[in-house]
């Protein structure tokens, strides 16, 4: 910098001193030092920008040492001088970045220039994204696109829903979209300003003027400006539900527009706030997406009814008897359209069938919306929540069971798609769950009365926590325990109604309901209490063999899927070398030697499994990812009630011990239980009422502190 300025000076001199002439020579030295002097002042406010950083240009030019902390927080470790926090609001320089880069043990690896000068926000996320190749081993952070519906400095409104500022970074506007970096829905830093549009789907309008629209997305209220000038005619005049196409703070294009199912137009400020009570008033019908055998596409589809049926496209519809079968590629959708097929009786059913018209599915109520994209065809069912909930009770649970324990059953599932639906995870296509045990189990089994009588006489009942749908999570059976969110490592005290239970009647003390004791859980799980409430399960006690060194390729490969699918619930340590280090995958790990629990919970769920191998080891996390891992080593299961099973790939739970016999060269598994084991045991359940107790005594027991109560509808 010093040499460059010294060059500037000798220039300007130069200049004016031949401008001049020699008869001017005193003048010409008088110029010349104001001119000098004139440098000076722009050099001393150069370097007091360089020093003090304060942005002018453009709010997201820079990045602030602030935010530059913020992103670093996914190391453990404090990898930035104490002194940053006395100036963090300065921007990063240079310098700076490269002294975080030696801090960080990077230095030789990304290579960064010293200097004063701040460094562009391109720049800076480039070397911060290199630090992430090299040490977020977890992949714990997450690029995103978002469109930043609102924001207040400490958490932000978008399409992905409701996000916290990591550390509120200064220029960020509504409406506009941005790439940023997220972990655990926390907002660690801003990449870019990103050229992309984002879509929110099922907008509702309620006012339009020339170049606005007043609007609710997700219970809030939003006024956004509007550039589709066609778009906005079409709006006028009705409320409606729409696609909005947003980019650069306004809507560029309104889509998919519907004034038949839209929301009614707000006109006093008791009604908006009607709007914003997000528990008061719930929707009556749900968006089903049909699995093609846990795909989402289909490369054909073929309709047929349980009577007189219609098929709308393009606003025409076409009516259809009850012997037609439809092949969906005859109707010819287009790339990004769709058609809705619909029974002309409220109790009618539609039926996906072969070619010949024999059905391949259970009847759907409601209607099916087959859309098209460049993947393929995919099916969403639209349906009343309490039709729904007729198949959802029959697939989920044995008409046996009982009716208070069916009872039962419905309000756990009503409450739990009340929850999922909020989340909308399939939005992308026009859904919000979808029919596999990913949800609940939808449409697998024949409706019985005795599923719809259970879900009548509980009509609308859901259980809330605090004026709060719990998350009615279920199981199948347990070991004689139930279990909290430990085995997902998430918070207890988030989830307080979900606690440790005993299904002993005769248990009733809390003080002996901790199992992470190794040899305590040992002792507990190698005996069986016949009056535990779900004892009459097979799967209550079970013995499974694993063989672990002849499934070595099969093994990698259950964690590596597992791992793409749950990075952050898998840590990879390389002991090559007589050296523990993480590192990112399994390369090189050789053969796979031993496993054995790192960490039990309370409940008694194995929480940490470590399989070691040659030449290093793998933690794994979550009930899930054990039981599939280890299901792919099993040779056999014995239950309960001595049948056995050489064909499980699937661990029933997570509740086992382990012994190697060196013998055999096996590892037996003594466990109990099936499912994750949190909420209600349905085996349980059923017990329960065999014993005399009705569906809201046994969600009581299974859900602590909830009140069972109607829910409101729209």
């Amino acid at each position: 910098m010093d040499m460059d300025r010294a060059a500037k000076l000798k220039k300007y001199g130069t200049k004016h001193s031949h401008v001049l002439g020699k008869k001017n020579r005193d003048a010409s030295v008088e110029i010349k030092v104001a001119v000098i002097v004139a440098v000076m002042i722009c050099a001393l406010g150069l370097l007091f920008f360089a020093f003090h950083h304060k942005k002018e240009e453009s709010a997201l030019g820079y990045v602030t040492k602030a935010e530059l902390a913020s992103c670093m927080s996914f190391l453990l470790e404090d990898t930035l001088p104490k002194e940053w926090q006395q100036d963090a609001d300065s921007y990063v320089t240079q310098g700076q970045m490269k002294e975080l880069i030696r801090n960080i043990g990077l230095a030789g690896i990304v290579s960064v220039s010293g200097g004063n000068e701040p460094l562009k926000r391109e720049e800076v996320m480039n070397y911060y994204e290199q630090i992430l190749d090299y040490l977020d081993l977890d992949h714990s952070v997450n690029e995103k696109m978002i469109l930043i519906l609102s924001s207040d400095g400490k958490s932000c409104q978008t399409q992905l829903g409701s996000l916290k500022w990591e550390c509120p970074v200064q220029g960020i506007a509504d409406f506009y979209t941005y790439e940023v970096y997220i972990q655990d829905q926390k907002i660690l830093g801003i990449k870019a300003q990103s050229e992309k549009t984002a879509a929110l789907r099922e907008v509702q309008v309620y006012s339009v003027s020339d170049d606005k629209v007043q609007v609710t997305y997700e219970q809030e209220e939003y006024e956004i400006a509007c550039k589709d000038k066609e778009g906005l005619k079409e709006l006028k005049g009705a409320a409606a539900s729409c696609t909005l196409c947003i980019k650069g703070g306004a809507i560029t294009k309104v889509k998919n527009i519907s004034k038949e199912n839209a929301a009614k137009g707000k006109e006093d400020k008791e009604g908006k706030e009607e709007i914003k009570e997000k528990s008061a008033s719930q929707p009556d019908t749900v968006k089903v997406v049909l699995l093609n055998q846990g795909a989402v596409h289909y490369d054909q589809i073929y309709l047929a009814c349980d009577g007189k049926w219609t098929i709308k496209k393009n606003e025409k519809k076409t009516v259809h008897k009850k012997t037609d079968v439809v092949s969906v590629k005859k109707l010819k959708i287009k790339k990004g359209k769709f058609a809705v097929a619909e029974p002309a009786k409220a109790e009618g059913k539609l039926y996906l069938t072969d070619k010949k018209g024999n059905p391949v599915s259970k009847g759907y109520y409601g209607t099916i919306t087959i859309y098209k994209d460049g993947q393929g065809y995919y099916l969403v069912n639209k349906v009343n929540i309490e039709k729904y909930l007729y198949s959802v009770v029959a697939s989920e649970m044995p008409a046996a069971f009982g009716s208070e324990a069916l009872k039962a059953q419905a309000v756990c599932a009503r409450s739990y798609v009340y929850r999922q639906m909020a989340a909308e995870d399939y939005r992308d296509y026009h859904a919000q769950i979808d029919d596999s045990t990913n949800y609940q189990v939808y449409n697998k089994s024949d409706v019985v009365n005795a599923d719809m009588q259970a879900v009548e006489a509980t009509a609308g009942e859901v259980m809330y926590a605090q004026d709060e749908i719990v998350n009615a999570y279920y199981f199948s059976s347990s070991f004689g325990r139930t279990a909290n969110m430990e085995i997902w490592g998430q918070k207890e005290k988030d989830y307080p109604y979900l606690k440790i239970k005993s299904l002993n009647p005769a248990d009733t003390s809390s003080d002996k309901l901790d199992l992470s004791d190794e040899e305590d859980f040992r002792k507990y799980i190698s005996k069986k209490e016949a009056d535990v409430f779900d004892s009459s399960s097979r799967y209550y006690r079970w013995q499974a063999k694993a063989e672990l060194s002849a499934c070595t390729k099969e093994l990698k490969e259950k964690i590596k899927i597992r791992q793409e699918i749950n990075p952050n619930q898998f840590t990879f340590y390389s002991t090559a070398k007589k050296k523990v280090r993480k590192v990112s995958s399994l390369k090189g790990f050789g053969g796979a030697k031993k496993m054995y629990c790192s960490k039990r919970g309370k409940s008694g769920a194995v929480l940490v499994l470590t399989i070691q191998f040659e030449f290093g080891k793998v933690e794994i996390k979550s009930e899930y990812n054990i039981r599939s891992i280890i299901g792919c080593t099993m040779e056999q299961i014995t239950y309960a009630d001595g049948t056995t099973d050489t064909g499980s790939r699937f661990l029933p739970s997570a509740y086992f011990s382990l012994s190697y016999h060196k013998k055999s060269g096996r590892y037996v598994l003594t466990g109990g239980g099936n499912g994750h084991g949190m909420g209600m045991s349905q085996y349980g359940a059923a017990g329960m009422a065999q014993a005399g107790w009705n569906y809201k005594q046994i969600l009581t027991f299974f859900y602590d502190g909830v009140k069972v109560q109607t829910i409101n509808k729209k």
